[in-house]
């Protein structure tokens, strides 16, 4: 125990001299904003103001036009998605709808929200309206499952046999 606080007390008077390490430093390569390399596993990178950036070969999110309607950014995964698929409008965009519409900043009826709500469930209803209807329709426009032409087919070689069993 003796000889640690001794070597804290040699610390902390300077008395401990400083150990040097051999090892490997890497060549500091100074970059300036919009340089673009490739490192050593082949991925490309581009320098921003402050910080590095991975460039991606891959093409980036909402190339189809998938793009809130009031702020005009990408739609990404997510919530996002998710509210985009229902309103055309990011998560954010559409929480700031909400909320305008009660606190009647739309419109000067108080019952903008109740109303909005109201044709959000009235689309819903539709919606599985023409879907159920969808459903039968396919269903009815099937080939019959009880095809009656084998059943024909067997009725008439049943006749057949009966006649010649008959003598006739």
């Amino acid at each position: 125990m003796g000889k640690n606080i001794r070597k804290i007390q040699q610390m902390m008077a300077g008395e401990v001299g400083k150990k040097s390490q051999v090892g490997y430093t890497p060549e500091r390569v100074d970059r300036k904003v919009g340089d673009i390399w490739i490192d050593s596993e082949d991925r490309k990178w581009e320098q921003r103001n402050g910080y590095k950036i991975k460039i991606s070969g891959l093409p980036g999110v909402g190339v189809l036009g998938d793009q809130c309607k009031d702020c005009k950014k990408s739609i990404k995964q997510g919530v996002h998605r998710d509210t985009y698929n229902r309103f055309d409008r990011c998560y954010h965009c559409q929480i700031n709808f909400e909320v305008d519409l009660k606190s009647k900043r739309i419109g000067q009826s108080g019952n903008k929200w109740q109303f909005w709500v109201k044709l959000q469930n009235l689309k819903r209803w539709i919606d599985m309206d023409t879907e159920a209807l969808d459903i039968i329709t396919e269903i009815t426009e099937q080939a019959n499952p009880f095809d009656k032409s084998v059943a024909n087919a067997l009725a008439n070689e049943n006749r057949k046999q009966f006649k010649k069993d008959a003598g006739g």
